[in-house]
């Protein structure tokens, strides 16, 4: 099996209830007599002194994805994204995973997929159809083309009636054909459109999103996360942060504003912005003391040397900071002893995947989150990894 994904990370880039909208309402809560939860308050007095209360508990490594197998041999799943479909009424997980196909040509690695829940509820999430979102042009008869094989990484936000899907997509080699405008070999960001969320139609068929590289042949873009932004003060709203390496090696997270969905200029990038690790999803409060605040969900080491789930917080979207009165949050993650102990690459829900998350009371939010459970982020252990599930209550003081 190959995993672009995969190779990435172990390359190193590893790094240290009311709802806001109508009808039809999202569940306020899990029904579950256990876990019980964790609790844990924060202060971050370089944001004024912020006092967020974290409750969180996690329902087990396989609680959201157990895909065991792929057409009878080992499959994974990771690169979490969690929505919450406002006008569906029920939750989307969108994930990277291996789908194999025995018998068609080049039919296997890595594939974005879907799972659903009415309710969010652990063990609820299925698949609604049973294949991938879309085959990769490789396994359609199209090895030839620059965007041909693995493909996962999904970021997806609903935006006035259309359904958004940016995904990281492995650069072929080979020499370029006519009319392509990408170079071989470096990875690009692309993007998807659908009408309903599921049935997808690639926009990106001759180059990736983000234009204007000073140097396109040895830079890779990757890990791409997602939010929409109403109020950015130059009507730029779809916010895109990128990994991004170059021939002398990783160089950070950048973020580039558009008001073009389809169009991310790279001459406008700030940052670096200081994420921590890879692959994760970010959120926003809109108003916390006249100013947003923006959340982004990560993973962090605790004192037993587990990797558990933890989040960012930035005032700008730009300055990101961990550390709070008593270090990170550790929220509640995977309790297994070995094979599925540790938490990465994390996606919690948004509603519409815009980034906005839901308000359940008095200043309280309310999201679930996933993981990626697995002994290690790296092969082999990593080719065993399964989706895990959480709950989260943000209280803002």
């Amino acid at each position: 099996m190959t995993s672009k994904y995969v190779r990435l990370v172990a390359c190193g880039l590893l790094l240290a209830s009311t709802c806001l909208f109508a009808a039809p309402k999202q569940p306020k809560s899990i029904a579950q007599k256990t876990p019980a939860f964790k609790e844990q308050t924060l202060v971050y007095k370089t944001l004024g002194n912020l006092t967020v209360n974290y409750k969180s508990r996690f329902f087990g490594y396989n609680a959201a994805i157990n895909r065991p197998t792929t057409d009878g041999e080992p499959a994974y799943d990771y690169s979490v994204h969690i929505i919450w479909d406002s006008t569906k009424g029920m939750y989307r997980m969108y994930t990277g995973g291996r789908w194999l196909r025995k018998g068609v040509k080049n039919a296997d690695g890595d594939h974005v997929l879907q799972h659903q829940s009415k309710t969010g509820a652990p063990f609820t999430w299925k698949m609604n159809k049973d294949r991938p979102e879309f085959y990769f042009p490789a396994e359609s008869g199209n090895p030839a083309v620059w965007n041909a094989s693995n493909c996962l990484e999904a970021e997806v936000m609903r935006v006035k009636g259309t359904y958004y899907m940016y995904a990281q997509i492995q650069g072929m080699a080979g020499p370029s054909l006519p009319g392509e405008l990408e170079p071989r070999g470096v990875d690009r960001i692309v993007l998807f459109t659908s009408k309903d969320g599921d049935n997808w139609e690639l926009q990106s068929k001759k180059r990736g999103v983000l234009v204007n590289l000073d140097q396109p042949e040895t830079t890779a873009l990757h890990h791409e996360e997602m939010i929409y932004v109403p109020w950015d003060k130059d009507g730029k709203p779809f916010w895109m942060y990128v990994g991004v390496n170059r021939k002398e090696g990783w160089t950070g997270y950048y973020r580039i504003r558009s008001a073009d969905p389809y169009t991310f200029d790279w001459n406008q990038h700030e940052g670096p912005a200081g994420f921590a690790q890879l692959g994760n999803q970010i959120g926003y409060i809109r108003n916390v003391g006249g100013a947003p605040l923006f959340l982004r969900v990560t993973f962090t080491g605790d004192k037993s040397g587990r990797s558990v789930p933890s989040m960012q917080v930035s005032r700008d979207g730009l300055d990101w900071q961990m550390d709070g009165s008593d270090g990170p949050v550790l929220l509640a993650g995977s309790t297994d002893p070995k094979k599925y102990k540790n938490c990465y690459f994390l996606g919690m829900s948004t509603i519409d995947g815009t980034g906005e998350l839901q308000k359940t009371a008095a200043n309280t939010y309310r999201v679930l989150y996933g993981g990626t459970c697995a002994e290690t982020p790296v092969a082999p252990e990593i080719f065993y990894s399964e989706i895990g599930l959480g709950e989260l209550f943000l209280t803002i003081k």
